[in-house]
């Protein structure tokens, strides 16, 4: 049982298919590891201990009567606290949905109990899914098991840190900026954010609650975290489909292109002067590419062919990304809009102007900045023509210490390889796959110089998610992979 909970959920849902445990027996292990271990990391913010044993009672019993089973069949999971749950409260890191309990699931977690999850509780964030890391008024910040003074990243940093720290099987998020990968590599797992509109975040609470439920957020996306690439496939399974609203049209994931590491096309983005990395990151693509022109891989390193620059693909996300921030103010009070016009009007510059002018801008800016997306994502389908996946960092560094400015977001800064840089660097790498639509997966590759783990992300077509899977797990096997951390043992 000692390694159990570190196992990947695909070698769980096998011992528990063959009878080796119960659903039951697995799900104590993990709330035992939650008692012992949730103090520290506050990666869990709400249980429902109950409800999951009787779920876990159910699963076993369902099983016993050999009949049809779901691909996730009584494995026990967590979920971001965005996603609305009936009967558990909700509250997206928000004050005012401190006590708010849903009475209907949102889409996604609906699918995922059809398949067979058992769902223990819910994952920390921050408040409205707006940080790159996991703290809130509410519950407070998650912290990282590799060193408890750093961040867990964000927004699914609770997840990441679940996950990571053998609290549970997997954590099922979303994202809007990289918030599913920045955490998975700060905590050495493979991230994944599915092609954007895949699968439907009906009933996620930015937007909502309640009103405007129906609605999904502009450039949103589904996502989990994983201990091996592999048990992305079955969440996706699960997930993966249009909403009943949508009528007939469907959604299929394309197969992967390649099933051994010597048959990819990669394309590979090291650096970027708009982006510096630090030291570790380099050396950890050094490894990935060592790896890659060992197994035979056809390997481009800066390709002259790529879509956009970072400096333009940036401009464009942060336009939507503003303008889809825009939608739910509900948990802002005129005093707080006042108070963060006063901040952006004091530093009109870099990300700050963005937030401002795309917080306040025109419907005809929006359609502008829209176009300019999917004549984007045009571009990204036609590079995908001649390459498989394109390989690049996550963030540039391993993660950094808790940041000390909680209500000035545009002031804080990071240090790469000692220099600062502004805070929010740390998303741009990731928001290149987000303004394509595109499907990426973290690979976790080794450990940095302080002792924290260093990932790296493959991007790939839209409708490629299993190529972008299929991708991390080959190359994942010849690096270091999931390590769980020391002091979680």
């Amino acid at each position: 049982m000692h390694e159990l909970p570190f196992q990947s959920a695909a070698d769980q849902l096998g011992a528990l298919a063959s009878g080796k445990v119960s659903s039951e027996e697995l799900l104590e292990v993990y709330l035992s590891r939650i008692d012992a271990h949730n103090g520290t990391l506050n990666a869990i913010v709400t249980l429902d201990v109950e409800r999951a044993r009787h779920e876990a009672r159910k699963a076993d019993a369902k099983r016993a009567s050999g009949v049809e089973l779901g691909p996730l069949h009584g494995l026990p999971i967590t979920l971001k606290d965005s996603y609305e749950t009936a009967g558990m409260r909700t509250v997206c890191g928000r004050r005012d949905l401190k006590d708010y309990v849903p009475e209907q699931d949102a889409e996604a977690v609906r699918r995922l109990r059809a398949a067979g999850a058992v769902i223990i509780g819910k994952t920390n964030m921050p408040a409205g899914n707006q940080d790159v890391q996991a703290d809130n008024p509410v519950f407070g910040p998650t912290l990282n098991p590799w060193n408890t003074a750093r961040t867990s990243g964000g927004s699914a940093g609770g997840g990441a840190v679940a996950t990571a720290a053998g609290l549970t099987a997997f954590d099922f998020g979303s994202e809007i900026g990289g918030s599913t990968r920045i955490p998975a590599h700060f905590n050495g797992l493979y991230g994944h954010k599915a092609t954007w509109r895949s699968i439907p975040l009906i009933g996620h609470v930015p937007g909502g609650p309640g009103a405007g439920r129906w609605g999904e957020i502009d450039l949103a996306c589904a996502g989990a975290q994983v201990r091996e690439a592999r048990d992305l496939v079955p969440v996706l399974h699960a997930t993966v489909g249009p909403p009943e609203r949508d009528g007939g049209f469907s959604y299929t994931l394309a197969p992967p292109r390649a099933s051994e590491l010597g048959g990819f096309r990669v394309a590979v983005w090291p650096e970027d002067p708009s982006c510096p990395v630090d030291h570790d990151v380099v050396t950890a693509m050094d490894d990935a590419l060592n790896a890659l022109k060992a197994a035979g891989a056809k390997v481009e390193v800066r390709p002259s062919g790529l879509p956009a620059d970072m400096a333009t693909s940036h401009d464009i996300f942060l336009r939507l990304l503003f303008g889809a921030f825009t939608y739910d103010r509900s948990g802002l009070t005129a005093a707080s809009n006042t108070a963060l016009l006063a901040r952006l009007a004091q530093h009109p510059r870099g990300v700050a102007m963005h937030a401002l002018r795309g917080t306040f801008q025109s419907h005809y800016s929006w359609l502008q900045a829209d176009v300019a997306r999917h004549e984007l994502r045009q571009r990204w389908t036609e590079f995908f023509r001649d390459f498989d996946v394109l390989l690049m960092p996550v963030t540039p560094t391993t993660a950094p210490p808790h940041h000390n400015k909680p209500i000035d977001r545009f002031g804080r800064r990071i240090q790469v390889d000692e220099r600062p840089r502004p805070y929010w660097d740390q998303v741009k790498w990731s928001a290149i796959a987000n303004v394509a639509g595109s499907p990426a997966t973290t690979i976790p590759v080794r450990t940095g110089r302080d002792g924290l783990p260093v990932g790296l992300q493959a991007m790939g077509p839209s409708g490629g998610d299993l190529t972008t899977i299929k991708f991390a797990e080959v190359l994942g096997r010849e690096l270091e992979g999931y390590q769980p951390p020391p002091a979680c043992m």
